[in-house]
């Protein structure tokens, strides 16, 4: 079915996520999501939390948030999202690369906010939610310090995008909150360091020394900012404790598959998980 109808014939009342580009990186991802907010809220009495999301997309992690709310926090939490959702790769960069060429057609033609929009409606009534379509970097200064409980970083993953949007993000953190991001698939030591630092300004490559791909420009952004920081899956987080950044454990988190998520994305979810569950730890 061609974008244009699939917008034509969206249900009201159903999120959809039935297309190949909904979910960008590892299902898995969304189930340490919705740890973290049972993590923030287990020891905790505060009746809301406030998350702040930095690229959305479709918008199936801002859904993932939001199912993490609605189990563990108040109905006062809410949810606000920041996305250009315009085309961003350097295409003289990735010019042999279809992915590229694919995610610039859905924003071009603003299918992947219409699908955004779709999705949010289906949260009226649940929670606060709001957005705001532009650029990080010329948003983010404009928001009062220690307001969100969860930042998560999700835009664009070459370098210096990732690292002013931590750098622009940290001061938003409230005391006890907690700064996290996505596709960090390998920390700087665990491979080819010059390799990565040479190659940051790209999005995505394969590392020399592990034969893995990964994405260098969040992984030395992170490293020098924070160094060694938690990960599972890919998906990073550190919490902010006495205006420190420090690591922490989701051992004892509950395992919870995103009701918005097709039944392929669960199952790729559910075998990950399996596959990697004794090292997550």
């Amino acid at each position: 079915m061609k974008n244009s109808e699939i917008i034509k014939n969206l249900d009201k009342k159903k999120p959809f996520l039935d297309h190949k580009n909904a979910v960008l990186s590892a299902p898995i991802r969304h189930l340490f999501m919705i740890g973290v907010i049972e993590y923030l809220n287990k020891d905790d009495d505060r009746n809301q939390t406030d998350i702040l999301e930095i690229g959305s997309w479709f918008g199936a992690s801002t859904l993932s948030w939001a199912q993490g709310v609605s189990l563990y926090s108040g109905e006062n939490s809410s949810i606000t999202c920041i996305d250009a959702w315009e085309p961003f790769f350097d295409m003289d960069i990735h010019s042999e690369s279809d992915y590229a060429r694919e995610m610039e057609e859905l924003l071009e033609s603003d299918f992947a906010y219409n699908i955004f929009l779709h999705n949010m409606r289906t949260l009226q009534g649940k929670m606060i939610t709001q957005h705001f379509r532009g650029k990080s970097e010329n948003i983010l200064p404009h928001i009062k310090e220690s307001k969100y409980d969860v930042i998560f970083i999700d835009a664009d993953h070459t370098y210096e995008p990732v690292r002013k949007d931590i750098n622009s993000s940290m001061r938003l953190v409230k005391e006890g909150g907690v700064i996290c991001g996505d596709d960090l698939n390998l920390q700087l030591h665990e491979i080819d360091k010059n390799n990565a630092i040479n190659n940051k300004h790209k999005d995505f490559i394969r590392d020399p020394l592990t034969e893995k791909n990964y994405h260098p420009g969040v992984t030395v952004a992170v490293q020098e900012i924070f160094g060694e920081v938690s990960s599972w899956g890919g998906f990073w987080a550190m919490q902010k404790k006495n205006n420190k950044w420090e690591k922490f454990s989701l051992k004892n988190m509950a395992v919870v598959y995103p009701e918005h998520f097709t039944e392929l994305h669960t199952e790729k979810a559910k075998s990950h998980f399996s596959d990697i569950k004794d090292s997550l730890f």
